[in-house]
């Protein structure tokens, strides 16, 4: 392996950033507040790398214990691109070292101005796999150390952040530790495809492979394409090696354009393999590419792509008549409060009204924001997000409106594009708005009001076309009686109000269960017990969605198997005290039921203990909707009605 990054690592550590190789690093943690808002914009990063690094430290102990070998002292570091911990896991934690002394916890910044040279912060810096052994790190604190790193790449090819993994008592040359980049490149890469599929759930996913081999996911190269066959978004740090196309001959490109395939002609063969189906495409310039489907939106059945309009598929309630985009239809659940919020922004989907989003955090505000612009006709135009909690207030209105060089001390001689303007032609979704300070609610106001953004330092206005989105978890009306926020400001915002309920008044956690589970590792290889099913109807869920999702992925990593148990739930919630409906295996008291709604019940439960409780698959076997399984369960008391 190639030093000569270590070199100049050295040399711009001690000469550009001043660091005296004799002293001790200066460590730089973010403090709660601003660690918490930096998680919880980074909480899809966050959520998918944590999974992915729990199950490879469990492997890794796994493999020690088997080969009866000592436990590694590993710890594997979530860093995101700017290079502030994230998550951390590893047996260094778990055995109480303190782990505030090597930085290795959430919240540390692991840039070379600060930790010199090290794994993650070479890293960040060259953006390439880096390794550095013991002597190598500028510093004695680390001398002990063995740190891998490997970068991981947003959709866009832009640096996401960095997994590193690091030895904190390397006995061992540094040839032994080569082995350990194939792991985190295979780490790093099962994020990015989480990552690329999550952001981009509501549309067809495919994979592309130059080589032939379906398995490599190193030389894949994955393509999200909207109902109309158009590529949409690409993963351009891996494309341009896998198909030899350039960034803008992809996105707004038809795929019949980029393979000789149509997408109705793709998802025919696939629905005819009943499997993920590969097939060799012969591409315009000659060369042969492998394409497969690697996801598709939920809900969505493989002949529904007509005209644009999604058609054959599940609706709950009345709503059969009533044609939804996929992005929206993949929310809608069974819960009637949903399906009505669904409902009315199909009816100003493509209209020019703004949207305010109410609900508790971790409801979904994002994801149904988001959900609202893959659904209408700016889908191919910017969404541009806004956490108005999480930036300084004194930085909130160049952020917004932008600035001309040299506008104020420390702006860039460049000067910055607003994100409203950014927005432009899109949508502009304003997170946490019942947190903007006073003083920007005006010029706000103005930009809704006049369709025009003037940057700081100049006053010339351009004109702007934006779709607003707006959410808080706050009671907005509260905020106006107490002079916190505009009313004016509100009634530019407002036009659509919708409130999310919190899980714990959904009626459709059942389901919620299910996908969350599909999503993670494949409802068809899961099991959960009836036991659990009681634990998870009847919590409270005070994290809502995000809190749930938290919970299973956990479970899943600490389970043995696909199978949840519950050893492996959070001890809140096998001991705490619990809220709204439960699973029970007998109603609290017994109606005058008929021999045949006797025999129904007891094949129904029968049935759902067959299938481990999974809804779905009983749903199938007895040949019935969820919908009318649901509306059985809670006849019979197998659910509580306000379940």
């Amino acid at each position: 392996m190639d030093n000569d990054y270590i070199t100049h690592a050295w040399d711009r550590c001690t000469g550009q950033y001043r660091l005296d190789v004799n002293g001790a690093p200066e460590l730089q943690r973010l403090d709660a507040g601003n660690l918490g808002r930096l998680l919880e914009e980074q909480h899809l990063f966050v959520e998918i790398g944590s999974a992915e690094m729990t199950r490879l430290i469990k492997q890794t102990l796994r493999f020690s214990e088997d080969a009866m070998l000592p436990s590694p002292d590993c710890t594997l570091l979530l860093l995101d691109a700017g290079g502030v911990a994230l998550h951390a896991v590893g047996t260094e934690l778990e055995s109480g070292r303190d782990a505030r002394y090597s930085g290795m916890d959430a919240g540390f910044i692991w840039r070379e101005e600060y930790v010199g040279v090290t794994g993650p912060s070479l890293c960040l810096h060259d953006m390439k796999p880096r390794m550095v052994h013991r002597e190598e790190h500028l510093f004695r604190n680390f001398v002990e150390m063995a740190c891998c790193a490997m970068p991981i790449w947003a959709p866009s090819g832009a640096l996401l952040g960095v997994i590193d993994s690091t030895y904190s008592r390397s006995g061992y040359a540094k040839s032994a530790y080569v082995s350990v980049m194939p792991l985190l490149a295979q780490l790093a890469r099962r994020i990015e495809m989480k990552y690329f599929a999550r952001n981009y759930q509501d549309h067809v996913i495919l994979s592309v492979n130059r080589l032939n081999d379906y398995t490599d996911h190193d030389d894949e190269a994955l393509f999200a394409i909207n109902e109309n066959g158009v590529i949409v978004a690409a993963e351009f740090a891996l494309t341009k090696g896998t198909i030899g196309d350039a960034k803008g001959g992809l996105v707004g490109a038809n795929l019949r354009d980029v393979f000789d395939v149509s997408l109705d002609k793709m998802l025919d063969d696939h629905h005819r393999a009943e499997k993920s189906h590969s097939r060799t495409l012969l591409r315009n310039t000659g060369r042969h590419d492998g394409l497969r489907v690697f996801s598709l939106p939920d809900k969505v059945s493989f002949t529904a792509v007509v005209n644009g309009i999604l058609r054959n598929t599940p609706h709950s309630r009345d709503e059969a008549s009533v044609q939804v985009h996929d992005s929206l239809l993949a929310l809608s659940g069974d819960d009637a409060v949903v399906s009505e919020n669904i409902r009315r922004i199909h009816k100003v989907l493509n209209k020019n009204i703004s949207i305010l989003l109410l609900g508790e955090t971790g409801t979904g505000k994002d994801t149904l924001a988001r959900a609202i612009h893959r659904a209408s006709d700016r889908r191919d135009k910017p969404f541009v997000a806004i956490n108005c909690a999480a930036i300084p207030e004194s930085l909130i209105e160049s952020e917004l409106f932008g600035y001309e060089p040299g506008s104020f001390t420390g702006a860039s001689r460049v000067g910055k594009q607003g994100k409203v303007m950014a927005a432009n032609g899109g949508t502009l979704f304003l997170d946490e708005i019942g947190d903007m300070p006073a003083a920007l609610q005006g010029r706000l106001l103005r930009v809704l009001e006049e369709r025009e953004v003037t940057p700081l330092g100049t006053t010339k206005a351009s004109p702007v076309d934006i779709r607003v989105i707006s959410a808080t978890n706050k009671s907005i009306n509260d905020l106006v009686q107490q002079g916190g926020f505009r009313t004016d400001l509100l009634y530019r915002i407002n036009d659509v109000v919708l409130s999310l309920p919190p899980l714990r008044e959904r009626s459709d956690k059942i389901r919620l269960v299910e996908t969350i589970c599909q999503q993670e590792c494949g409802v068809s290889e899961m099991e959960i017990s009836a036991e659990v099913w009681n634990i998870f109807l009847g919590y409270s869920w005070p994290g809502n969605i995000r809190e749930l999702r938290s919970v299973i992925r956990t479970a899943l990593a600490l389970s043995d198997g696909n199978a949840i148990r519950c050893e492996d739930l959070p001890e809140r919630l096998v001991t705490g005290e619990r809220a709204g409906g439960r699973v029970t295996t007998a109603p609290a008291t017994t109606p005058p039921w008929s021999d045949s709604d006797a025999l129904e019940r007891n094949r129904i439960l029968a049935e759902l203990e067959r299938h481990h409780w999974r809804v779905i698959d009983t749903a199938k076997f007895l040949k019935v909707s969820r919908n009318t399984l649901y509306r059985k369960m809670r006849l019979y008391g197998i659910m509580d009605a306000d379940a």
